[in-house]
C-alpha cells in the first residue's frame, strides 16, 4: 500500500558523510511509495550525485546555520517521486559545464561533469536551476515502473541492475585514476566506499590497510561504524594474515569477527555483516567491512561476486596509489640527488677557485648554507708556525683559537683523522658537550680536512633549518663538499707562501698594497668601514747596535707571533717594511681598530727576547687611521706613517688616532 505520506522535507548539515544518512530517509519513503529495489537503488545513487554537489558549493564560514544546511524535500504525486536538492552558495552555470571527457577529466581536479551526466542517465527528469549568488536548485524526477508479468518484472530489474553496475564500474575506474595522480589515499577510498555504500543500500562501513611494517590492520576510512570504541589500529599475527590471503573467495567476514579479539571487543553486536579482503596477487592490501542494509526486510544478500570484483578493484587502487607513491618518491629523490651534486660540483667549482685563505672559510660558510640550510657553521684551520688551530669568524661564540685537550671532540677527530656524526647528544656517552646548551639542534657534524695524512683543518656543523636534526644524508652531502678543501686548502697555503715574508711570516708589502687597494674597492661598493694599524719597534736600531742582527730579527719574528695571534683571522697582518708592521681590518671602525691595538700592545710589554744570557724587554709604537671617503689609496697610508712618526716621536709605547 501507498505511504500515507506523500512529501517529505528535512534539512541536511552539511558533515562529513552526511548524504548516506540522507539516503535513508529517501530509501524508506520510495520503498512506501512501492518503488521496486532497483528504481530506488538509481535514485539513491542520483540523490547522493546531487547531495555532493550542494555539499560542495553551500557555504560553510556564515554564521547562519540555516544556510549552511543543505533543504532537502521529497515529494510523491502521479506514480512518480519529485527530489528537490537546494543548497546557498554561489551557484553556478550549468550551461557551461562540458560533458564529461575521460582524458581531460583524469588530468583534473574538476570532477562536476560526471555528476550532473550520471543523474541525467538515472532519473526520468533532471532540471538545474542557479541563481547566483544565492545558491542552486536541483530538480530530479523518478517514474515508478509498472509490469505486466513476473517475466517482463525481472527483465527489468536485469536491465536497471546492469546499468547500476555499469555506473559502480566506470566510477570506480575514474576515481581509480584519479586516485593515482593524487597524494591523498584518504580521501579517494572515502569517494569509494562512499559510491558503494551508496549503490549496495548499505549504511555504513570501513576500508582498513595492511602495513606490512608494523604487521597490523591501520583503519583509513570509517564510515558510521557504531563502534563502542573507535578502532584505528589493530594487530594481527602472521598466522591471521596468511588466513586472510588464502581464503580463495575473498570473503573473510568469520575470520575478521571470531579471530581477531579487537574487532570482536571493540564492535557491536551484528555491526559487521561482511568483509572481503583487499588483495592483488602478490600482496595483501587490507580488509573492506560492510554493515547492514538500509532496508532491514530486505532478504536479498549482497551479490558475492559484485563485491569480490569490487575488492579487486579497490585493492588494485590501493596498490597502485603505493607503486606510484614510491615511484614518485624515487624521482623526487633521484631529483634531489641530481640538484645536490649539480650543487656540489659548483661548489667545488668555487672552492678550488678560492685562493685567499681568509675568505676560504666564509666562502665554505655559504655553500653550506645555501646546499644544507646550515645555521651554525665554523672552521678551524691549521696554523703550522704556531702548532695551533685558528677558528675563523663564526656565530658560534667560539674562541679565536682551538685548545685540543679542552675540546674532546676535536681531539679525538684530528687523531682518528675520520668524520664524526652525532644524531642526538642525549645517546652520546664518548663526549662532554660543554657548549651544547647553545645550540637548537641536538645533532652535529665534525669533518677533518686531511691531506696526506695531515689534518689542515676542521668543519663543524650544527643547527639545520626546519627540522633543526642532520641526517645520515646530510653527512654524505658534508664530506662530498668537505673533500674539495683539503685540495683548496693546499692551494690556498701554497699561494700564501707566494705573497708571505719568510722572516715574519706576514704577508708582503706588495701583497699589502693589492689587498689594501681591493678592500678600498669593496668598500666604495658596500659602504663599510675600513680601518689599518701601522705598527714599529721602538729603538729598534739601539736595540741592534748592542746585540746585533740576529737579536733584531729575533725580534721582528716574536712581534710578528704576537700579531697575528691577537688579531682576528680574517684581519691581514703585514710587513710593511724594515721594522714596521700592517695590519688591515676590514668591516672595522676605529674604535674597532683600538681594541685590537691596546691587545697588541699589552702582549708585546709581556713579550721576553733572550740574547745569549740577557733577557731583554721591547715596546711598539702604532697608529690607526679609518679610511675616508675623499682619500685614495697613498693619502690613507701617508696619514699613518705621519702619525706612527709622530707617536715614536713622544717616546713610543703608545697608540695615536687620526682625526676625523
Amino acid at each position: 500500500m501507498p505511504s500515507m505520506v506523500s512529501h517529505l522535507f528535512f534539512k541536511l548539515a552539511n558533515e562529513k558523510d552526511s548524504e548516506l544518512e540522507a539516503c535513508e530517509y529517501l530509501d524508506i519513503f520510495a520503498r512506501k511509495c512501492g518503488f521496486m529495489p532497483e528504481s530506488i537503488d538509481e535514485m539513491r545513487l542520483a540523490f547522493i550525485e546531487g547531495i555532493i554537489n550542494a555539499k560542495e558549493h553551500a557555504p560553510k564560514d556564515i554564521p547562519d546555520g540555516d544556510k549552511r544546511d543543505i533543504h532537502v524535500a521529497l515529494t510523491y504525486e502521479n506514480e512518480q517521486i519529485k527530489i528537490q536538492i537546494r543548497d546557498f552558495g554561489k551557484g553556478f552555470d550549468p550551461t557551461v559545464v562540458e560533458k564529461p571527457d575521460i582524458r581531460k577529466k583524469l588530468k583534473s581536479s574538476h570532477k562536476r561533469g560526471w555528476g550532473l551526466m550520471l543523474m541525467e542517465r538515472l532519473m526520468d527528469g533532471c532540471e538545474i536551476s542557479s541563481f547566483p549568488p544565492s545558491g542552486t536548485l536541483i530538480q530530479l524526477v523518478k517514474k515508478k515502473v509498472t509490469t505486466d508479468t513476473p517475466a517482463e518484472t525481472d527483465t527489468v530489474r536485469e536491465h536497471k541492475r546492469i546499468e547500476r553496475l555499469k555506473y559502480i564500474l566506470s566510477s570506480f575506474i575514474d576515481l581509480s585514476s584519479f586516485l593515482c595522480q593524487s597524494k591523498n589515499l584518504q580521501a579517494g577510498l572515502r569517494s569509494m566506499l562512499r559510491i558503494l555504500l551508496g549503490t549496495l543500500g548499505v549504511s555504513r562501513g570501513a576500508i582498513y590497510t595492511f602495513e606490512h611494517e608494523n604487521e597490523s590492520l591501520d583503519c583509513l576510512v570509517d564510515i558510521k561504524l557504531r563502534a563502542n570504541s573507535r578502532l584505528p589500529q589493530a594487530r594481527i599475527s602472521p598466522k591471521i594474515h596468511e588466513k586472510l590471503s588464502m581464503k580463495e573467495d575473498g570473503e573473510v567476514t568469520d575470520i575478521i569477527k571470531n579471530e581477531i579479539g579487537a574487532f570482536k571487543e571493540t564492535f557491536k553486536e551484528n555491526e559487521i555483516e561482511s568483509v572481503y579482503a583487499l588483495r592483488t596477487d602478490n600482496q595483501s592490501q587490507g580488509i573492506l567491512i560492510l554493515g547492514s542494509k538500509f532496508r532491514k526486510e530486505d532478504e536479498d544478500m549482497l551479490d558475492k561476486e559484485l563485491l569480490q570484483t569490487l575488492s579487486r578493484n579497490i585493492s588494485s587502487a590501493i596498490n597502485t596509489f603505493r607503486l606510484m607513491q614510491e615511484l614518485k618518491d624515487t624521482n623526487e629523490l633521484l631529483d634531489n640527488r641530481i640538484k645536490e651534486l649539480d650543487a656540489v660540483r659548483e661548489a667545488s667549482q668555487t672552492i678550488s677557485s678560492e685562493l685567499e685563505i681568509e675568505n676560504l672559510p666564509f666562502t665554505v660558510e655559504g655553500i653550506f648554507r645555501s646546499i644544507m640550510d646550515i645555521h651554525k657553521f665554523s672552521m678551524s684551520i691549521f696554523d703550522p708556525t704556531e702548532n695551533r688551530y685558528n677558528i675563523c669568524q663564526n656565530s658560534r661564540g667560539l674562541p679565536t683559537t682551538l685548545d685540543l685537550w679542552s675540546s674532546p671532540v676535536s681531539q679525538h677527530v684530528i687523531q682518528k683523522m675520520e668524520p664524526l656524526y652525532v644524531a642526538d647528544l642525549k645517546c652520546e656517552e664518548r663526549f662532554t658537550f660543554t657548549r651544547s646548551r647553545n645550540y637548537i639542534s641536538e645533532s652535529f657534524i665534525v669533518i677533518p680536512i686531511v691531506v696526506q695524512d695531515e689534518v689542515l683543518g676542521l668543519v663543524n656543523l650544527t643547527d639545520k633549518g626546519g627540522s633543526n636534526a642532520l641526517s645520515e644524508r646530510d653527512f654524505e652531502l658534508a664530506q662530498l663538499i668537505c673533500s674539495q678543501l683539503g685540495i683548496a686548502l693546499k692551494n690556498a697555503n701554497l699561494y700564501k707562501r707566494g705573497i708571505t715574508d719568510g722572516l715574519t711570516r706576514l704577508y708582503t708589502n706588495h701583497y699589502f698594497k693589492m689587498r689594501l687597494s681591493q678592500e678600498v674597492s669593496r668598500l666604495r661598493r658596500v659602504k663599510s668601514p675600513l680601518s689599518i694599524i701601522m705598527v714599529a719597534i721602538d729603538n729598534i736600531d739601539k736595540l741592534m747596535d748592542s746585540y746585533g742582527a740576529n737579536f733584531k730579527d729575533n725580534i721582528l719574528v716574536k712581534i710578528g707571533a704576537t700579531i697575528k695571534r691577537v688579531i682576528r683571522f680574517n684581519d691581514l697582518p703585514c710587513r710593511f717594511e724594515g721594522d714596521k708592521f700592517t695590519i688591515i681590518l676590514p668591516d672595522t671602525t676605529a674604535e674597532g681598530a683600538k681594541t685590537a691595538a691596546e691587545k697588541i700592545i699589552e702582549n708585546v710589554r709581556q713579550l721576553v727576547v733572550k740574547n745569549r744570557d740577557e733577557e731583554q724587554r721591547v715596546s711598539v709604537s702604532m697608529s690607526i687611521t679609518q679610511f675616508k671617503i675623499n682619500m685614495n689609496l697613498g693619502q690613507f697610508i701617508e696619514e699613518a706613517e705621519i702619525l706612527l712618526s709622530e707617536a715614536q716621536k713622544q717616546g713610543g709605547n703608545c697608540v695615536l688616532f687620526s682625526k676625523k
